[in-house]
């Protein structure tokens, strides 16, 4: 069994460049970003491998997480990241990491849950909240 994480970005063109500035900041092998909004790649540290998931016309809609978030923003696209269980503890600091560095990069908001149940870090007007130990 893998354990998707997804995190759901704000608007129909997100922020490429912050989002690549955040992702190399933390480290990342086999990482590919180009015009055509490819965005995949591992974490160095913790072999999280992530991608970027598109959203069809039908599926855009406001934010599709089910925990408790507070957010309503446009969703175009998603990415995903699978973690290796083996470095579970080192993925959570990855996403630690990337996820303030991309908070200080943009203002892009954002929603991360586990297959988009239980929401484990929200960005949105009123600030960053990560709060993996107690997901809502």
């Amino acid at each position: 069994m893998s354990l998707d994480m997804s995190l759901e970005i704000e608007g129909e063109i997100p922020d490429w460049e912050a989002l690549d500035n955040a992702i190399r900041s933390v480290g990342v092998i086999n990482y590919e970003i180009d015009r055509d909004y490819v965005f995949q790649g591992a974490f160095k540290k913790s072999d999280g491998y992530f991608w970027l998931s598109k959203r069809s016309e039908a599926q855009r809609k406001t934010v599709i997480a089910e925990g408790n978030h507070g957010c309503s923003f446009c969703v175009y696209n998603a990415i995903v990241f699978r973690i290796n269980n083996f470095y579970y503890d080192d993925f959570v600091e990855d996403m630690n990491s990337f996820l303030k560095k991309l908070t200080s990069l943009s203002s892009m908001q954002f929603v991360l849950s586990f297959q988009y149940e239980d929401v484990y870090a929200v960005r949105n007007k009123r600030g960053f909240e990560f709060f993996w130990d107690q997901p809502r």
